[in-house]
């Protein structure tokens, strides 16, 4: 089964929390003063990277990381004994998938730890359903936009390695071709061009996403454009259920100026977005780099 599970869009506003500008500022995850950086090894499932994690130092999980995830879920009942929870704010979102919206109950102030790096004041949002990850042993949850926010993050996915280092001071090396992107609604976005076989060139905000096991996804508001023959097929599973759309061959796709050739592609209907991603099954060829606060990735082939 291939998963994705951006496009959750965790958004849990500063109303929601009901947190002051003086808690915000302390909140997040930081390095202790005495680090650089800190780089530790991680284990991955359906080419996808899971951080081992813990929790008020006694909660241990394994969380897939997501580019597309806003804050730290946990799927399971289980996990409510371990939180005090917020009285009557329940927290509710959508992925891909043509299930019902999930809903969860909400956490505020935790400690969360991976390795050196540690998170204060870190919202936890608990989903009672474990329907995601049912068939799968050792993954609890996701989490994202809270980590790459406060670093840049390189991944060695070849050595399933993940370094985390200062953003603001962190310089990208010559090896790694430099990509532009903008950060919207906790989303990496570049600027692309897919082009399909005897088609122009189709430009789409793209998607950089982790929490995705496939190639390039795109989403279209109009599926007679692609041939009826190749429709039909379950390409997937989102936070809602199985995602059917159309298994297509993409001749090249145009990352800002950065080209990649032959990619599987799924094409699935949106009524109200036409946009694409890219998930692991792209980009498990490089070693990859996150920098959100100076709005670029660096990409770089594996040997």
């Amino acid at each position: 089964m291939k998963i994705l599970l951006t496009t959750a869009l965790f958004q849990l506003l500063f109303q929601v929390l009901n947190a002051s500008p003086t808690t915000i500022m302390k909140a997040g995850f930081s390095l202790p003063d005495s680090l650089a950086e800190v780089t530790i090894r991680y284990k991955s499932m359906c080419n996808l990277i899971l951080l081992p994690v813990t929790i008020n130092d006694t909660t241990h999980v394994n969380l897939i990381l997501d580019t597309g995830c806003r804050n730290l879920v946990l799927f399971g009942r289980r996990f409510n004994k371990f939180f005090n929870m917020e009285p009557d704010k329940s927290i509710q979102f959508s992925g891909l998938g043509s299930g019902k919206p999930l809903a969860g109950r909400l956490s505020l102030g935790n400690k969360v730890s991976i390795d050196a790096v540690i998170g204060r004041k870190i919202p936890v949002v608990v989903v009672p359903n474990q329907n995601l990850f049912g068939s799968y042993l050792n993954v609890d949850g996701v989490i994202g936009y809270d980590i790459f926010i406060k670093f840049e993050v390189e991944l060695d996915l070849a050595r399933q390695r993940i370094t985390f280092r200062p953003p603001f001071t962190s310089e990208l090396s010559s090896d790694y071709e430099k990509i532009n992107i903008r950060v919207e609604d906790s989303l990496p976005i570049i600027n692309s061009t897919i082009f399909f076989q005897g088609s122009e060139g189709q430009s789409r905000d793209l998607i950089i996403d982790t929490g995705s096991s496939l190639g390039l996804l795109v989403k279209t508001s109009d599926l007679e454009k692609y041939p009826k023959e190749t429709r039909g097929f379950v390409i997937g599973r989102g936070l809602n259920g199985d995602i059917t759309g159309i298994e297509i061959m993409a001749e090249k796709i145009l990352l800002d100026h950065f080209e990649i050739n032959t990619i599987s592609a799924g094409v699935i209907y949106s009524g109200f977005r036409n946009n694409a991603s890219i998930g692991m099954g792209i980009l498990n060829d490089f070693t990859i780099v996150f920098n959100y606060c100076k709005e670029y990735v660096g990409l770089r082939r594996t040997a």
